[in-house]
């Protein structure tokens, strides 16, 4: 006997189930926790009222991040301060301005514990200046009318400089690489290591410490008989040297024995190939992606320009190839990092077109595998998949500050499975019709999983209004063709608005109807905002916020029934990756 899809009579979505609120496009939603709120906020950024895309620097409204507030008011501030370090820490979001905004605001707070708190996780969340004078802007926005350089903020600053007191030139907290720090990032923010440390009271704690204070104050240098010292000292002249250096030679040979940055570099060298060829070898990974562009337009990769063309690219295919393998995920390099050059390499010139290239295939093809190496969600064995992207109109905003939009990241994020795995992926809008419905197939890319958006987009937006959304759909979908899914993966802004049956009440009857009784429901939040369509009382739904390094692991782990939170799934590395490029900054 046949058995009928699931009746679609039920409360509208014009009308709230028990626990659900208006969302901001008509509809109604479950909220979520001020936890989660703060998790969202620090992951993937604020709305579009606040966030400025494309921009180097974010501005923030205090008022859109009353969760914070309320939280440390209930007495949860040291939860606020595990999640902000968690987050930093384990490189969940792929900007770092969320993370100092929050951390600013646990710092000015009335809770003498919240407030300690903040302090003694500074050096983690901190690890560079360009973080640290930040956190420092943002501090002073919020005293207002205060200095804000009270005791517990200069004895902060203070021992952020003190904390690099390591004899051991290879840590990340040595007095070497304090000097690194300190003459590559002299000011950023409106902010200089000679404001910091005056402003601070900055006593140097160890004799190689304070030879670098009085290096930032331009003061003689006083070296004792030490390897270290006499190391540092070196260091720091051959900083002072680059700056004045006029010869190829030299800045080459002083970029190949300090490892200088491109920081330390002469404006005046930055478009000789000579010198590249030796910046190349030295420089970090996620600056070698943002120099990707320059490093081609100087035709270093051009065999009719340069012979040892074969060479460099070997060596960025070789770097990008250990991106990809497992020992190295453990360093944090954000997934939408790695789209977002991919995109701006491929565009084949600058923001402002000054500065163009023809792109390297080979390179192309190593970053898409990188990406898709960092964001695959293996599906589980016995288990049968369905993916489906909202592109409502949320999901058309772009995510992180970034060029990306939410929708796009998410389809380009499930393009790896369904290339690889037996899974079906939808995008879908408001209607479970042909053409508010495409399939991402296995041979699909970026461009027609773009246009396959675009398209949606448009058959489904009426005239003047804007792209509403069904977020029951995806379940509608599924029951009148009468496929049988298990684990359902719904990749939206949570901003459902119209249809005639919720998306909990649909999920149950799908459910139903298939005759499945333990099944998954992961709800991954591409936007933020306070809703969510999972139900809260449901213990086969899942939200997760955004994606990272993390998101497929704890999706699998979820539909394994591992009982421990999966949002906690992955301890914080004993070493530090060197995160003095992860900084915002324009892509060359």
């Amino acid at each position: 006997m046949e058995v009928d899809p699931p009746s679609q009579e039920i409360v509208s979505q014009s009308q709230p189930l028990v626990g659900q609120i208006p969302n901001t496009s008509g509809g109604y939603s479950y909220p979520i926790s001020d936890l989660e709120s703060l998790l969202r906020f620090l992951c993937l950024g604020v709305n579009d009222r606040v966030y400025r895309a494309n921009t180097q620097h974010t501005e923030f409204c205090r008022a859109n991040v009353k969760f914070i507030d309320r939280l440390i008011q209930d007495g949860r501030g040291s939860e606020v301060i595990k999640c902000i370090r968690d987050v930093s820490t384990q490189g969940r979001a792929y900007k770092h301005d969320t993370t100092l905004y929050a951390l600013a605001i646990c710092a000015r707070s009335n809770d003498i514990k919240t407030k300690q708190s903040a302090y003694e996780i500074l050096n983690d969340v901190c690890r560079i200046p360009t973080h640290l004078f930040q956190f420092v802007k943002y501090c002073e926005e919020l005293s207002e009318i205060a200095s804000g350089w009270g005791r517990a903020h200069r004895m902060g600053i203070s021992n952020w400089y003190n904390s690099f007191k390591s004899e051991d030139p290879q840590n990340h907290k040595s007095a070497k690489k304090l000097a690194y720090l300190v003459t590559k990032y002299k000011r950023r923010h409106g902010w200089t290591h000679r404001d910091a440390v005056r402003l601070a009271h900055v006593h140097p704690k160890t004799t190689d410490i304070r030879l670098i204070i009085e290096y930032i104050f331009g003061e003689n240098i006083t070296v004792n008989n030490t390897p270290n010292q006499a190391s540092i000292s070196e260091f720091l002249d051959a900083a002072k040297r680059a700056k004045r250096c006029n010869d190829v030679e030299e800045i080459r040979s002083l970029i190949a024995n300090y490892h200088l940055s491109r920081e330390h570099i002469p404006t005046r060298f930055l478009n000789n190939i000579l010198v590249w060829e030796v910046l190349l070898r030295t420089m970090p990974f996620t600056a070698m992606l943002r120099n990707l562009g320059k490093i081609t337009s100087l035709g270093m990769m051009d065999p009719n320009i340069n012979t040892s063309s074969g060479l460099w690219i070997k060596i960025i295919l070789q770097r990008l190839d250990q991106l990809n393998s497992d020992e190295l995920k453990c360093p944090k390099i954000h997934p939408l990092t790695i789209l977002i050059a991919l995109r701006h390499y491929e565009k084949g010139h600058g923001q402002t077109r000054r500065l163009v290239w023809t792109p390297n295939t080979q390179i192309v093809n190593a970053l898409k595998e990188a990406f898709e190496k960092q964001t695959k969600i293996c599906p589980s064995p016995g288990h049968s998949y369905l993916m489906a992207v909202s592109v409502g109109e949320s999901m058309q905003k772009n995510i992180c500050g970034s060029s990306i939009k939410a929708c796009e990241a998410a389809a380009v994020m499930v393009l790896s499975t369904v290339n690889t795995e037996e899974v079906e992926v939808i995008i879908f809008a408001d209607s479970i019709e042909d053409a508010c419905i495409s399939n991402i197939a296995r041979g699909d890319n970026l461009d027609s999983i773009s246009s396959k958006i675009a398209q949606v987009k448009r058959r489904c937006q009426q005239p003047s209004t804007r792209v509403s959304e069904d977020l029951a759909v995806p379940f509608k979908w599924a029951a009148s063709r009468k496929k049988r899914f298990d684990v359902i993966i719904v990749l939206t802004d949570s901003l459902t608005s119209c249809g005639h049956m919720h998306p909990a009440e649909m999920l149950k009857r799908y459910m139903q109807f298939v005759a499945i009784d333990e099944y998954h429901l992961i709800v991954v939040g591409m936007t933020d905002n306070e809703y969510t369509i999972a139900s809260p009382i449901d213990m086969n739904a899942l939200d997760v916020v955004g994606f990272d390094l993390h998101t497929p692991s704890v999706i699998k782990n979820f539909v394994n029934n591992f009982q421990s939170d999966p949002s906690m799934q992955t301890d914080t590395p004993d070493e530090y990756v060197d995160l003095e490029e992860m900084e915002n900054v324009t892509l060359y």
